[in-house]
């Protein structure tokens, strides 16, 4: 990482130390590394919220900032739970993709329609990225990393919505193309949505078969983000596994999972996904019984959550703290962790 987030750009040009920036900001991302990668934009980039500094730049370097600028709002700010990122990200992006309108560079008008489109997808508004999703696609017409992107976000949003046979049709139809693409990263973010999809579609269709299926998938995201080095989406994919495993009632292995998942977590200091990992754990302590221990982790989880904002998911955690303080004969307190909650559970998108 250190060679990656330290660069000499004192004898390049501007322009050419701007493209330089952008390029190897983008890697780290692709490595979930988003803090080495906002640190290498830092030149151009001082604060998260601010417009980069294009000053001496031409019209493609400027754009090309502004694109990846908006790219690393986004995930930062979903990470860390900023309000306005998405706005942000969406201002960034929407002065990108201008320039490169005027530009006539249509390819990467399409790419910046797709970030757009996974900026209202984060924020919830998922409509709206259907929408630019679609728009994206009708003009990415040739296969290859930009298409799959754009599908991929489509398919996350049809899932959403639980429209999983909608989304199961997007990914197989296209699996010739994720197959042919060279970026380990998109593969693996493939593997581990068509695996969820796999797990929602199973119940109403040939359940054992697609279960299977989907432990397969998540194998395949895993070593794909291991190809990648990305450690914070190995962790992801590991309590996705634990998590299903859970759900088949094979316990022994789905601790193994969480707890491969547990290091990884720790080994990139990310305490939102270890909490969302012991929130796994605790609703697998207590489908084994094991209420005292299912209690205590998920106490640690959600204090962990309350600590770092994240209240969606600190919602979740509360309901299964709820669950092992009923089951441990302490009602009373049980009842104050009940809040009205959709179809919950602790699988992680990544």
């Amino acid at each position: 990482m250190r060679t990656l987030a330290k660069l000499d750009t004192s004898h390049l040009p501007a322009n050419a130390r701007a493209s330089l920036l952008c390029e190897r900001a983008l890697e780290l991302k692709e490595r979930g590394e988003f803090d080495a990668a906002r640190e290498v934009m830092r030149p151009l980039w001082p604060q998260l919220g601010q417009r980069p500094n294009t000053e001496g730049l031409n019209q493609l370097a400027t754009a090309e900032v502004l694109f990846v600028a908006g790219i690393l709002t986004s995930w930062i700010g979903g990470q860390n739970q900023i309000k306005e990122a998405d706005e942000w990200a969406r201002d960034l992006l929407t002065e990108s993709m201008r320039i490169f309108e005027a530009e006539t560079d249509a390819r990467k008008v399409a790419e910046v329609r797709t970030e757009i489109a996974y900026c209202y997808r984060r924020a919830g508004e998922l409509d709206e990225a259907r929408i630019w999703f679609t728009d994206a696609l009708q003009r990415l017409i040739r296969e290859g990393n930009a298409r799959a992107n754009a599908l991929l976000g489509l398919s996350v949003v049809e899932w959403s919505l639980t429209r999983y046979d909608e989304a199961f049709k997007i990914l197989t139809d296209n699996a010739k193309l994720f197959r042919k693409i060279n970026s380990h990263s998109l593969k693996g973010f493939y593997h581990n949505q068509l695996a969820m999809v796999l797990r929602s579609v199973a119940p109403s269709h040939n359940r054992e078969a697609y279960y299977k299926r989907a432990l397969r998938e998540y194998e395949a995201a895993e070593l794909e983000f291991k190809l990648a080095r990305n450690t914070l989406f190995r962790a992801d994919v590991n309590n996705n596994r634990g998590f299903l495993l859970y759900k088949l009632l094979r316990f022994r292995q789905a601790h193994q999972y969480l707890n491969e998942a547990r290091r990884l977590a720790l080994v990139v200091r990310n305490k939102v996904v270890v909490a969302q990992i012991d929130d796994t754990r605790a609703q697998v302590f207590i489908a084994e019984a094991k209420y005292t221990e299912a209690e205590a982790v998920a106490r640690i989880a959600a204090a962990s959550l309350r600590k770092s904002g994240h209240l969606g998911l600190l919602i979740d955690t509360l309901i299964t703290h709820g669950i092992a303080l009923a089951r441990l004969g302490k009602r009373e307190k049980a009842e104050s962790y009940f809040v009205p909650a959709g179809n919950r559970g602790t699988e992680t998108q990544t």
